[in-house]
């Protein structure tokens, strides 16, 4: 951008140009799912302007804000000469985070370039950055509508620089009234062999009023489809209780092919979901699993086989999480209780712990349901019942249940202990018998 005090007469000169977006179709991002970035440039940080390594642009370098031609790695656009928006770096959560200043030059050219090396052949990647077009509205060049947009041409080319593998614009990007960091993106595939490429940036327009522009957080990723693993039933995780194990099922890893063609596999397990191990063998696209304790599984892919030995060359299917539960422990009685026999009822109860729930049996094992989510139970026959602990967060039950009496009101008469003899000498006879605890004996000479 020219300094807004220079003439406007060679302003209008200089800013020759025309509007068009249809450009904005040849870039895009990865339709399926994208690795973990395996090149990342955020250009640092710090509060001195630095230069970028020799090579990387045929701009010139200044430790001030740039004119036009020129670039400078800055942590901030604040006090600027020109009417750009003050703003700082991309990045989150970094502290003085610096970015790319580019002033664009009178003419087209490249301003950025960079080899990136240790690629996976036969490998469709993504590349992307962080733009933002520095000039202001309202401001000097729009206010005099003369302002010029930014046009950035992003280009792959091998490691010889003479076979151009995939090439997308931006299209004119104008200034807005809130400054707004846009990422763009560029996805191409290696070739066989290949493991280098040149990532480029070429400004399209020229410079003068406006083709002014930030950059940061350059990031190159694999790309490749989304994958969901399911079980037999479309679950895409399981809920268990320990009663249940050891518990088996199949597991299903289903691309969307949006970007693959064919499918290598690599199950793994964690315990975790942290650390993740190679299950030896499964290399199939379902896996039987036994479970004992809660797990996590996932699969490795890769479009070509040789690929699945390199972290950098495959990526990784959704988590499919088994959690195996507590079985709640049985219901605490509160005591055995008698028949009464005028109302014909015995109120039974048990206490349990908070999230869980009390059903009634007439059985220890299976048997009828006679009451559900109830601490209480009123027996209408004598006889015994079995309460069962459920718990409501995850559906376990309890691995037995507590049984409870409705006693007789009626005790069973007392058992004599003998016939004894008179003794004479003392005038008496001593007669006992037994019954049961709580229960008082009387005698009577009728």
């Amino acid at each position: 951008m020219l300094n807004k005090f220079l003439s406007l007469k060679v302003v209008i000169i200089l800013c020759v140009f025309s509007f068009s977006n249809e450009a904005n179709a040849q870039l895009g991002f990865c339709t399926g799912s994208s690795g973990d970035p395996i090149f990342s440039e955020d250009f640092g940080t710090g509060t001195i302007n630095s230069v970028l390594p020799e090579g990387t642009t045929t701009y010139y370098y200044t430790d001030g804000f740039p004119d036009d031609g020129f670039y400078t790695l800055g942590n901030g656009s604040f006090g600027n000469g020109f009417d750009w928006h003050q703003v700082e770096d991309h990045t989150p959560n970094d502290t003085d985070g610096k970015f790319l200043m580019v002033n664009a030059g009178f003419s087209a050219g490249e301003f950025y370039r960079t080899t990136i090396t240790g690629l996976c052949e036969a490998t469709t990647y993504e590349f992307s950055a962080w733009l933002l077009n520095l000039v202001k509205i309202p401001g000097f060049c729009h206010d005099l509508g003369i302002e010029i947009p930014f046009d950035v041409r992003f280009q792959i080319w091998d490691s010889t620089d003479t076979n151009l593998l995939a090439s997308g614009d931006t299209g004119d990007v104008y200034g807005a009234a809130d400054p707004t960091w846009e990422q763009y993106g560029l996805v191409f595939q290696t070739l066989a062999g290949q493991d280098e490429v040149i990532l480029k940036m070429i400004n399209n327009g020229d410079g003068g009023c406006g083709n002014d522009l930030a950059i940061d957080d350059i990031e190159l990723k694999t790309c490749g489809d989304i994958v969901v693993v399911t079980d037999e039933v479309d679950n895409t995780s399981a809920d268990i209780c320990n009663s249940d194990t050891p518990f088996s099922l199949t597991l299903t890893a289903t691309p969307d092919y949006a970007v693959f063609t064919s499918h290598f596999y690599q199950w793994q397990e964690s315990n975790d979901g942290v650390t993740w191990t190679d299950i030896a063998g499964e290399t199939n696209q379902t896996l039987v699993a036994s479970v004992t304790a809660s797990s996590f599984y996932r699969t490795k892919i890769a479009e070509i086989a040789t690929n699945l030995n390199n972290d950098q060359c495959l990526l990784f299917s959704d988590v499919f999480e088994i959690t195996v539960n507590a079985n709640p422990d049985a219901p605490t009685s509160s005591g055995d209780m008698p028949f009464i026999c005028n109302t014909s009822e015995a109120q039974l109860s048990v206490t349990v712990p908070s999230n869980i729930e009390v059903n009634w049996y007439d059985n220890a094992v299976a048997g009828n349901l006679l009451q559900a989510n109830s601490l209480n139970y009123t027996a209408t026959a004598l006889g015994t019942y079995y309460a069962e602990a459920v718990d409501t967060l995850t559906g376990c039950v309890s691995t037995s249940r507590t049984a409870v009496i409705a006693l007789s009101a009626v005790p069973e008469p007392p058992i004599s202990n003998g016939d004894e003899d008179f003794n004479c000498n003392f005038n008496e006879a001593t007669l006992s018998v037994s019954a049961p605890a709580g229960v008082t004996v009387n005698w009577y000479d009728n």
